[in-house]
């Protein structure tokens, strides 16, 4: 038998001292045999440790199991107080706090029963997220879950449950809005609707759905701007190539480059009447 000699609070634990050693015993990242353990709270109330009160080994033994276990599931409850979490990232944060494994599975299980940790509800939230806030496609969605520990099994329920392709045209279309004001100034039509497709892409939607949204926004050309970027591009291009070609070579690349870059080609081709080869 061993007696308690002294019960000290610490921080966030209680050190708790016997009169004599302790086999080894892994507790709290320590598994050296000592006359020291460490406890939580819920460890000196759930077995009354007091001093002077003798425990065997068997009893030490338990109170350590317990002291891990209890410590092991503030960490995950500290953890998951700032914001939702899946079961992996819990998982993970404890085995990178040195809890043993044995009680990660324990702790995991226990929140699940107290709802603390529920993958399905994260993976509904997350998606309805997403959708509310249309920033992102399903395939964007179902990697960042994948992220998360989530299954594919559970993730693609949950997204076939959720954001189906009429639901994924309406995200698409508000997308592709946003992104149509904000560049519509800048290029010509046939760019535009490329840099459009190619974010939803981007975003996690497929090409069917890409060009299902872009059809639905009905994009017009406004010719007069777009003659005032073609003016301006191909200036641009134009001081850049001739200091390196000059003649029809000149003509030839800096026709190619304005169309690459999605003007009409008979305005590209009036617009060159104004350059010296």
């Amino acid at each position: 038998m061993m007696k308690i000699t002294e019960i000290k609070k610490l921080k966030r634990l209680y050190s708790v001292k016997f009169d004599e050693d302790i086999p080894a015993i892994a507790n709290l990242g320590n598994s050296k045999s000592s006359n020291k353990i460490y406890v939580t709270e819920d460890t000196i109330v759930k077995f009354r440790l007091s001093k002077e009160t003798d425990y065997d080994n068997s009893q030490v033994k338990s109170i350590i199991d317990f002291a891990n276990y209890s410590y092991g599931k503030n960490l995950a409850i500290y953890f998951i107080s700032f914001k939702f979490r899946t079961s992996a990232e819990v998982s993970k944060y404890l085995i990178e706090h040195e809890v043993l494994n044995k009680d990660v599975s324990r702790i995991l299980i226990k929140l699940q029963e107290l709802g603390l940790i529920d993958d399905e509800k994260y993976a509904e939230s997350f998606i309805n997220g997403k959708i509310l806030a249309a920033q992102s496609g399903p395939f964007s969605i179902k990697q960042k879950l994948i992220q998360k520990g989530l299954s594919d099994d559970l993730i693609e329920s949950k997204l076939s449950e959720l954001f189906n392709e009429e639901k994924q045209l309406e995200v698409a279309i508000k997308i592709g809005e946003k992104q149509a004001r904000a560049k519509k100034a800048r290029l010509p039509l046939k760019q535009l609707k490329l840099k459009l497709s190619q974010t939803l892409v981007n975003k996690g939607f497929t090409y069917k759905i890409a060009e299902q949204a872009l059809d639905n926004l009905k994009l017009e050309a406004d010719e007069d701007n777009e003659q005032d970027l073609l003016v301006k591009e191909a200036e641009r291009v134009y001081n850049r190539l001739s200091q390196r070609y000059e003649g029809y070579d000149l003509k030839h690349r800096l026709s190619q480059t304005l169309g690459r870059k999605g003007f009409d080609w008979g305005d590209i081709s009036d617009i060159l009447t104004n350059f010296e080869f």
